[in-house]
């Protein structure tokens, strides 16, 4: 990449300072973790945030900056559980683990790696949430169309697994919002 489409994937000319240019990568590096740190995990749209951070670190690397933060390696996660209690629970510390160590970094590529992880459990989970509660017993009142970011609160969904079928709205809500997701990551 040369410096001309470098700077203009930042949004800048010919003329900007080195100072403009770390400042414009380190917002664009934050804007993208910071979306991260608070939103739901959508594979898709995480997936096309990690595809941003790549281009920015070859952006980096093209005007010859050095990464914006230090390196952060990943924390150790937890397995996904043999129920589905553990599996909900291990998976909200697997995200929250994540999400507290790509705090500590605005590293393009250490943050892509983050975000791909990230990905990549959600997607495993959203199969196993899937199979796990094939059989649930509960409410199937549920909308037809749940918006991707829109997931029930994780502490609902473990008081439904909990207190059985009678709360079980919560666990049929988060099927029909993994199955949406899913069939849209298919076609």
């Amino acid at each position: 990449m040369d410096k001309g489409t470098a700077l203009t994937l930042l949004g800048l000319g010919e003329d900007s300072s080195h100072e403009d240019v770390m400042e414009r990568l380190d917002a664009e590096a934050f804007a993208v973790r910071d979306h991260f740190m608070r939103q739901p995990v959508v594979p898709g749209l995480f997936r096309a945030r990690v595809d941003r951070l790549v281009q920015l670190s070859d952006v980096a690397q093209s005007l010859g900056i050095d990464p914006l933060g230090a390196p952060v390696d990943l924390p150790e996660l937890l397995p996904s559980g043999p129920n589905m209690a553990l599996l909900v629970r291990n998976h909200i510390e697997n995200i929250r683990r994540l999400r507290t160590a790509m705090a500590a970094t605005l590293d393009p590529d250490v943050l892509a790696r983050f975000g791909n992880t990230m990905t990549n459990l959600q997607s495993r989970y959203m199969v196993d949430f899937m199979t796990e509660s094939e059989n649930w017993m509960g409410g199937e009142m549920t909308p037809d169309a749940i918006p991707a970011r829109e997931e029930k609160d994780w502490q609902s969904v473990l008081d439904a697994i909990e207190n059985g079928p009678q709360t079980g709205d919560a666990i049929a809500y988060e099927r029909r919002r993994i199955q949406l997701v899913l069939q849209r990551e298919l076609t």
